[in-house]
């Protein structure tokens, strides 16, 4: 039987103290963020004890392509008095950890901090129910620093003939989802189109949902404003789609060149177990639901042939 693989990334954008002079940091950057950002902001270090910096400059070299924006690759910061550091520290911006505001969740790292929320919740429910099936939770680390969570597509980590989905959040800048609108099934990303029959398959459930009633609602897009691990096992074999949740001010990147907390929906972050849910119940008849949709077409297909034929 196939299993179902929900795999998402543990790793959040943010610094790692480098070297400490005095009360002088100097910071090395793990993630992607415009250079527009940084400058004064605040920072809080996690070591041996609690202390925070204030950002003085950041080092963003030129970018490897003509008229890509630059992005941080460290800073220099000065540690606040009655503070200490060391190297090794990691510094993470000091924006408010979490609130819950309405439906909305501001929190220092919702990326992809949700998308294991939303693994986690799947697999609780699913052992609570006693839903038979195999169901995986695949967690990675690295992928904000080059997608290295892709190293599980390689070496026998993922089961036979699984169905595999990156669990992500994901830009909803220019217009790409609408925060509240529901889970994405997303089909794509920057560089890649995922699995057509898993798509086909999630949108088919997603569908089963919204008839059903209760409220469930769902978008589907391409969520292209950038790439994800899905990419890697999509080409090493594996068949593979995602899904994910709209997210706001992604990477921290706040409006006016200002580090703000990232936002996602607590009501799409529902869905998206439900929807996680439904697939796992339905794995079962993948094929069968991959092979109404053949025989759907093959009618339609024949039907014109004879309205050609009689016209």
């Amino acid at each position: 039987s196939r299993s179902l693989v929900l795999t998402a990334h543990t790793d959040h954008p943010g610094f790692v103290v480098s070297a400490v002079r005095g009360r002088r940091l100097t910071l090395e950057f793990r993630g992607g963020l415009s250079a527009q950002y940084g400058v004064g902001e605040r920072v809080r270090l996690f070591g041996d004890g609690t202390a925070a910096a204030r950002v003085t400059a950041v080092r963003a070299p030129p970018p490897a392509r003509r008229g890509a924006a630059r992005r941080i690759a460290g800073a220099t910061a000065t540690l606040e008095p009655g503070g200490s550091a060391a190297a090794g520290d990691l510094a993470l911006w000091d924006v408010e950890p979490f609130r819950l505001r309405g439906t909305t969740i501001h929190a220092r790292a919702c990326d992809d901090l949700a998308g294991c929320v939303a693994v986690l919740a799947t697999l609780n429910r699913a052992a609570a129910s006693g839903a038979p099936g195999h169901l995986v939770g695949l967690f990675t680390r690295a992928e904000e620093v080059g997608l290295l969570g892709a190293a599980a597509a390689h070496g026998g980590h993922i089961p036979e003939r699984a169905i595999v989905i990156a669990v992500e959040t994901s830009s909803m800048a220019g217009g790409r989802a609408v925060q509240g609108g529901g889970p994405i099934v997303r089909v794509g990303d920057a560089q890649h189109i995922f699995s057509s029959s898993v798509s086909l398959w999630m949108t088919a459930l997603a569908a089963q949902l919204v008839e059903e009633g209760g409220g469930f609602a769902y978008q589907r897009k391409l969520m292209d404003g950038g790439t994800t691990e899905a990419t890697a096992f999509d080409l090493m074999g594996h068949e593979t789609g995602a899904a994910c949740i709209a997210l706001g001010n992604y990477h921290n990147a706040g409006p006016r060149g200002r580090v703000r907390a990232e936002t996602v929906d607590l009501g799409d972050l529902e869905g998206l177990v439900r929807l996680f849910e439904r697939m796992h119940r339905e794995l079962p008849r993948y094929e069968r639901t991959l092979a109404d949709a053949r025989r759907r077409w093959e009618r339609i297909g024949r039907d014109a042939l004879r309205e050609l034929a009689g016209g």
